[in-house]
């Protein structure tokens, strides 16, 4: 178990390989999965003190795909919401933050399909991060081309709880 003195000494970087390494013991579940498995931090670019991207690289598991073998749309705002919050817990140090908040709204806008195997890049940007609230920007995009699969705006609110703590 980690305490949160120990995430706030670590660097970006290792936060986020934290959160993304956070084993559960028999959760076969859609989180678990993903982070543990497939997807993997691929760059961080520190814009400011507050300001963050950070790129994920994943390649588009049949489990997430919809019928039509495409990367499924539930799929892809769940994989926004959990790494851009992964993105605000790398460079805030209020504990409450640390935590990722709660999402108030998470709006995600799809523009083209992402099939079985593509690899795939996610760009997570820190807008603003304030006492209380929190804005975050997605935008998933090919890695072979750039080309912008979908894009998500993420709105979140502080919460003051550590429940996830006692897994690291």
């Amino acid at each position: 178990m980690r305490s949160i003195s120990d995430l706030k000494a670590m660097s970006p970087e290792e936060r986020i390989n934290a959160f993304l390494n956070v084993q559960s013991k028999g959760d076969h579940g859609f989180l678990a999965k993903f982070t543990e498995e497939q997807c993997k931090l691929h760059e961080i670019k520190q814009v400011s003190p507050t300001e963050i991207i950070v790129t994920f690289a994943f390649k588009v598991d049949r489990w997430y795909c919809n019928m039509s073998g495409n990367l499924h749309g539930g799929a892809q705002a769940s994989i926004f919401d959990v790494l851009t919050s992964v993105a605000l817990q790398a460079v805030t140090t209020k504990d409450g933050w640390l935590n990722a908040g709660v999402s108030r709204t998470l709006l995600c806008t799809y523009l083209r399909p992402a099939p079985e195997g593509e690899e795939l890049l996610l760009d997570c940007e820190m807008i603003h991060i304030g006492k209380s609230l929190a804005l975050l920007k997605g935008v998933l995009k090919r890695k072979r081309d750039g080309a912008i699969i979908s894009t998500c705006e993420h709105n979140k609110a502080f919460v003051d709880s550590k429940p996830w703590l006692s897994k690291m």
